[in-house]
């Protein structure tokens, strides 16, 4: 068994402290773990991606289309990391929206979900600015995001949700514990924002 997930935005979003969040929760279960990373601007607001890879796996970076998901903490760099998502993949899109400055041509929130609709990918929006405004801290939103990622079957297997928060609380403290379970009971509860187009028969 192996689970392939990227995780994608820009600096400052706590893109690393996701990942080394979720590497120790492989730890405690005793779960073999790879992780990496890669950087663009080496600066606040450049891309950041983390491939985190779980179980009989021996390469570090994800190849190209064969995510099971990618985690996008940001729109605009949902589409740089669709390149890793396999076929009939999850992408969870978090609806933060920071173009970058000094470009003129960016596409809008509309037209990136527009183009999300029409490929062979499933996605999960999560509405991380409700959990943002409610929590009165912009410095949950990867951990909100990590909630929404533990509410897949199939990673919880890997990564329980009681353990994360056990990792975040002591790590973090209470109110990431809080944002961790409002992204979980977002995924869960609001299915009307997950659009599946396609079903993986060979899983």
């Amino acid at each position: 068994m192996k689970l392939d997930i990227l995780i994608a935005g820009v600096g400052g979003q706590g893109i690393i402290t996701m990942g080394s969040i979720i590497g120790e929760i492989c730890v405690k279960m005793g779960l073999n773990v790879r992780i990496a990373e890669t950087h663009g601007m080496a600066q606040r607001g450049g891309a950041v991606e983390v491939f985190i890879r779980i179980g009989d796996i021996d390469a570090p970076l994800i190849p190209l289309a064969s995510a099971d998901y990618v985690v996008a903490l940001e729109m605009i760099e949902s589409l740089r990391a669709l390149k890793y998502l396999k076929r009939c993949g999850w992408l969870l899109l978090s609806n933060i929206y920071l173009p970058p400055p000094n470009i003129d041509k960016v596409p809008t929130k509309s037209q990136i979900t527009e183009t999300l609709s029409k490929l062979p990918i499933n996605v999960l929006l999560i509405d991380v600015e409700k959990i943002v405004n409610e929590m009165k801290d912009s410095r949950v939103v990867n951990i909100a995001m990590l909630g929404a990622l533990l509410s897949f079957k199939d990673v919880e297997v890997f990564l329980p949700i009681d353990i994360a928060e056990d990792v975040v609380e002591k790590k973090l403290g209470e109110t990431n514990k809080k944002a961790l379970i409002m992204g979980y009971k977002q995924a869960i509860y609001e299915s009307d924002r997950k659009f599946v187009n396609c079903v993986d028969r060979d899983s």
